[in-house]
């Protein structure tokens, strides 16, 4: 995993906590109002301040935040969500539609801070984000402030929940959804986020017809003022291709950078000659023979892996939902977690998936009695005792 910093897809916005950055792309609206429901109901529970954000006017937002109330946990139902237009939430540049990225992330460290000094234990937004990424012009500097916004999450109590409507957006939705650790299933190949000790973090498939929009992207989010010289963690890509490189070559020869880029794989950069501009930096090297019979392998074997990985955010969600009704450590819910599928027989996998299915909107309040019981229930559907 890059660096500490948690990523991955995931199929619901359950579990996600205490901070979890979250991008999502969906195409009807009532599966954006879900996902807004299961990500407040946690917020809430953690006692963040939560604050529900989208398109005005502030009427509608209210008649639909009732309708998100109705599938919040019942423990939280009533608890405090404050409704915003995205007018009043971010900042714009003078006279347009277009988002003042660093002013808007300003505005967003000192709300947080202000939520933290009012006794909550963080900020969590939910946000439509759709009417301020209509436009090329919006899109760039909106992905210019989703990534700063990510910085400051990396390391402050505050979290987001950030739509895109793909219906209105079309494929344009899945350029910002990437640029978060989390992201859905179905709503970007790969993501762009911030991690300990690098300036840029990417995982997921970079492939050769995203090679441009990848390239694009990474100069928007590098740029404007950065330093010369820049360091890029792909250790967790499945898939970094040529096209890929050599665009990110041009990119950073036009704004005058140089590129470290980081990948544990050597096979996914065969063939790139170092450049000027990009070189590349192998994490783990041998100096022993290499034997053809088991590269091979190990490349099967790999391949597998990042196939499985990809229900590895069910665990993380699991274990973070177990974390907050338990009180317990990352290590101490892992635990729990695995005597579960051991006394039923069922994979850990499988056992998260099933808790996180049906860690419902009504489901376990985060106290240890209410969740034991929960558990058991769960333990006797999959055949457990």
């Amino acid at each position: 995993m890059t660096r500490g910093r948690p990523h991955g897809i995931v199929g619901t916005a359950w579990g996600l906590v205490p901070f979890g950055h979250l991008g999502w792309g969906y195409r009807h609206r009532r599966e954006f109002l879900r996902r807004a429901a299961e990500y407040a109901t946690d917020g809430l529970r953690e006692g963040n301040l939560v604050v529900f954000v989208g398109r005005g006017p502030l009427s509608d937002l209210r008649a639909e935040l009732d309708a998100v109330r109705g599938h919040l946990g019942a423990d939280v139902r009533t608890g405090r969500i404050d409704a915003c237009t995205v007018g009043e939430f971010y900042r714009f540049l003078p006279g347009t539609d277009v988002v003042d990225a660093e002013a808007s992330v300003a505005v967003r460290v000192a709300a947080t801070e202000a939520a933290v000094a009012q006794g909550h234990t963080g900020f969590r937004a939910v946000v439509d984000a759709t009417a301020v990424a209509r436009t090329p012009v919006q899109r760039e500097a909106f992905s210019r402030f989703e990534f700063l916004i990510d910085e400051q999450m990396a390391t402050l109590p505050v979290s987001a929940l950030c739509a895109y409507d793909e219906a209105e957006l079309g494929s344009a939705a899945a350029g910002l959804v990437c640029l978060h650790p989390y992201v859905n299933d179905a709503g970007a190949p790969y993501q762009i986020y911030r991690a300990t000790g690098v300036d840029i973090a990417v995982s997921g498939a970079v492939d050769a017809a995203h090679a441009t929009a990848f390239a694009d992207l990474l100069s928007t989010v590098w740029s404007p003022g950065t330093r010369p010289a820049l360091r890029i963690d792909a250790t967790d890509t499945s898939v970094l291709a040529p096209e890929a490189l050599d665009r990110l070559d041009a990119a950073a020869r036009r704004d005058g950078v140089t590129l470290t880029v980081a990948v544990s794989d050597p096979w996914l950069t065969a063939g790139h000659v170092d450049s000027a501009h990009v070189r590349l930096e192998h994490t783990a090297i041998t100096e022993a023979p290499i034997d053809p019979d088991a590269v091979l392998r190990l490349r099967v074997e790999n391949s597998q892996l990042r196939t499985s990985l990809a229900s590895k955010p069910d665990i993380e969600q699991c274990k973070g939902m177990l974390k907050e009704a338990f009180g317990v450590d990352d290590d101490e819910a892992f635990e729990l977690l695995k005597s579960i599928s051991q006394g039923s027989n069922v994979k850990l996998n499988d056992v998260a998936r099933s808790i996180v299915d049906s860690w419902a909107s009504d489901g376990p309040r985060p106290d240890r009695e209410a969740a034991a019981a929960f558990l058991v229930g769960i333990r006797r559907r999959l055949g457990g005792t």
